[in-house]
C-alpha cells in the first residue's frame, strides 16, 4: 500500500528538522568545547598574562549569558514560535564568536563570551520543543538524542580544529572558525527549518488562559516541585559538563599526559556522548527516563574517577568515552524528560527555566574546576572532586523519576490547570 501524501510530507518535514536541528546543535557544541580547547593557549598568551583563576572566571561568563538567554527566550518561544527564536540565536552566537576572535583585551574577550552565551542559552529552549513536537510519540528521546548528537559532533570538531589549526600558537583562529560556521548555518536554517505544527495548532485552537502557559505555569502547583527538582538536576549536569569540557585537558596534563594527547581526550569525551547518548535515548523510549538518566550519571562518576588511574592507553581511551556517555550525554535525556512533563503552551518555558537555572551549575563549573586545580591537590583527588556532581545527579534522578508519570510507561504530562490540552508527549 502506498504511503499517503500527508504522511510523506510529515516524514520529510521531520527529516529536514532533524538535519537542520543537528547542525544548529553542532554550533552550540563547538562553542562548548572551543573554550576548553583553547584554555592552555590562553594561559600562555603573553600579552594578557592570565592566571588559572582568571581563565576560570572568563570561562564562567558564557554560562552567565546562557542563564540570561535561557530564562528570557522560553517565554518568547512559547509566544512567537520556535523557528524565529532559533534563527535569532544562531546570529547572536556567530557575532559573539567573531567578537572573541578580534578582542584586543581580556575584558572584551569576556564580553564576547557573554554574547555567545546569550545565543547558546537561547538555542535549545527553542530547538528542544520543536524537535519534540515533530517526533513520533514513541521516538521522542531518540529524535531528540539524534539532534543532541550535534553538540558532541561540534565539540569534537572544536577539539579537532584546535589540534590541527592552532598548533600551540594564538587562540583566535578557533573562534573565527566558529563565527564562520554560524554564518553558513543561518541561511540554511532559514530555508529548511520548519515550524512546529503542534505549536501552530495550539495557538489557533485556543489562546492560553492567564497563568496556563509559559513560565508562570511551571512555577506554580502542580508543577512547582517537579520544576525545582529538574532545575537542581540540570544545575548538577551543567556543572559536570562545563567543568569537564573546560578543564579536562589540564586535568590530563596534571596526570602527566602531553597537551596534544590531552586535547584528544576532550575529543573522545564528546565522541562518547554521541554514541552513548543515542544508546541511552533508545533505552529511555522503552523504559522511561528514570533508569537511563540515573545510569548515565553513575557511569560518568565511575569513569571520571577511573581516569586518574595509570591505565594502558587503549583502556584509558575507552574510559574517557564511557565518561562522555555519562557526563555529557545525560543532558539530552533530561531535556526530553522536561518536555514530556508540561503542556505545549508551557513546554519551551519549562525547558528555559530548567536550563536557565541549571546554568548556575555551568557558571560554577569552570570556576570551581579552576579552584580545584589551583589548590595543588594530588591528581587523583582532582578527579574524585570532579565526579561529585555526577553522584549527586544520580540521586536527584531517582527523586525526579519518582515524581513524574514518564517512568510509569506513558508520555502523558502531569495534570495541568487545563488538563484537556493536547500534548505531543501523549501515548495513552
Amino acid at each position: 500500500m502506498s504511503t499517503p501524501a500527508f504522511a510523506r510530507g510529515t516524514s520529510a518535514r521531520t527529516g529536514t528538522a532533524l538535519a537542520v536541528g543537528m547542525a544548529v546543535m553542532t554550533l552550540e557544541g563547538f562553542d562548548l568545547v572551543a573554550f576548553g580547547a583553547t584554555t592552555p593557549l590562553l594561559l600562555h598568551y603573553h600579552p594578557w598574562h592570565l592566571t588559572v583563576a582568571l581563565v576560570g572566571l572568563l570561562g564562567s561568563l558564557t554560562p552567565v549569558g546562557m542563564l540570561v538567554g535561557s530564562l528570557l527566550v522560553g517565554q518568547f518561544t512559547d509566544r512567537l514560535g520556535r523557528r524565529r527564536t532559533t534563527l535569532a540565536s544562531i546570529a547572536v552566537v556567530s557575532a559573539g564568536m567573531f567578537a572573541c576572535a578580534m578582542a584586543p583585551l581580556p575584558s572584551l574577550f569576556g564580553a564576547g563570551r557573554f554574547v555567545v552565551g546569550l545565543g547558546v542559552g537561547a538555542i535549545y529552549p527553542a530547538m528542544a520543543p520543536l524537535i519534540f513536537e515533530l517526533a513520533p510519540d514513541r521516538r521522542k528521546n531518540l529524535y531528540s538524542g539524534i539532534v543532541q548528537c550535534g553538540t558532541a559532533i561540534g565539540g569534537s570538531f572544536a577539539a579537532l580544529a584546535a589540534n590541527t589549526l592552532l598548533s600551540g600558537h594564538g587562540f583566535q583562529l578557533e573562534y573565527v572558525v566558529g563565527g564562520v560556521a554560524g554564518l553558513l548555518l543561518l541561511p540554511a536554517a532559514y530555508a529548511w527549518l520548519p515550524e512546529s505544527t503542534e505549536y501552530h495548532q495550539a495557538m489557533k485552537t485556543s489562546a492560553p488562559a492567564p497563568g496556563s502557559g509559559g513560565v508562570r505555569l511551571v512555577l506554580k502547583p502542580p508543577y512547582l516541585r517537579t520544576t525545582l527538582l529538574f532545575c537542581a538536576m540540570a544545575a548538577l549536569s551543567f556543572l559536570l559538563i562545563f567543568a569537564m569540557n573546560t578543564w579536562l585537558p589540564q586535568l590530563m596534563q596534571a596526570a602527566d599526559h602531553p597537551l596534544r594527547s590531552s586535547q584528544t581526550f576532550l575529543m573522545l569525551l564528546n565522541l562518547g556522548a554521541t554514541v552513548g547518548g543515542l544508546a541511552m535515548a533508545l533505552l529511555a523510549d522503552r523504559a522511561g527516563s528514570k533508569g537511563p538518566v540515573t545510569v548515565s550519571f553513575v557511569l560518568g562518576a565511575v569513569a571520571i574517577v577511573a581516569m586518574s588511574a595509570k591505565l594502558p592507553s587503549a583502556v584509558l581511551y575507552a574510559v574517557v568515552i564511557i565518561g562522555g556517555c555519562g557526563a555529557v550525554g545525560v543532558q539530552g535525556l533530561i531535556n526530553v524528560y522536561i518536555s514530556r512533563s508540561y503542556p505545549v503552551t508551557a513546554r519551551a518555558g519549562a525547558v528555559g527555566v530548567a536550563l536557565g537555572v541549571g546554568r548556575i551549575g555551568a557558571i560554577a563549573g569552570p570556576t570551581l574546576g579552576g579552584w580545584i586545580l589551583a589548590a595543588g591537590l594530588a591528581p587523583r583527588w582532582n578527579f574524585v572532586l570532579f565526579a561529585v556532581p555526577a553522584v549527586l545527579g544520580a540521586l536527584l534522578a531517582l527523586a525526579v523519576g519518582g515524581r513524574t508519570p514518564q517512568d510509569q510507561g506513558g508520555g502523558t504530562p502531569a495534570p495541568a490547570p487545563r488538563a484537556k490540552e493536547a500534548t505531543a508527549g501523549r501515548t495513552l
